[in-house]
């Protein structure tokens, strides 16, 4: 996994396919845990499967970016996947955008309403 600083307030994280998931999630989760308010992309053009392990730590990623009050985007996710995420009903409280730029972009629009409100 690629863990790259996108800009000042947000991260880029390039997964593994699997079995290398989880624990790359961890590395993930300690990074959060001492700098929990960026938001997140994860980018899942290398997965094809998940496993269940690899499910809970993107809930845990979860709680721990919404603790924060920031966000998390799935991205370049293909329709096996997003059909995992929908049969376990996890479908509804992942965010999910068609890229990179479509995320940052709706990361910076919310920026925007921040700063006008």
């Amino acid at each position: 996994m690629a863990i790259s600083n996108y800009s000042q307030n947000t991260i880029l994280v390039e997964l593994p396919p699997e079995p290398d998931i989880r624990p790359e999630l961890d590395k993930l989760m300690e990074t959060l845990n001492s700098s929990p308010d960026i938001d997140v992309v994860i980018d899942f053009a290398s997965v094809d499967i998940m496993t269940s392990m690899t499910l809970s730590g993107f809930l845990k990623v979860r709680e721990i970016v919404g603790k924060a009050g920031r966000r998390l985007i799935f991205v370049n996710v293909s329709s096996i996947t997003r059909d995992i995420f929908t049969v376990t009903c996890f479908d509804g409280i992942f965010e999910f955008a068609n890229d990179v730029q479509q995320a940052v972009d709706s990361l910076a629009n919310v920026q925007c309403e921040k700063v006008t409100n």
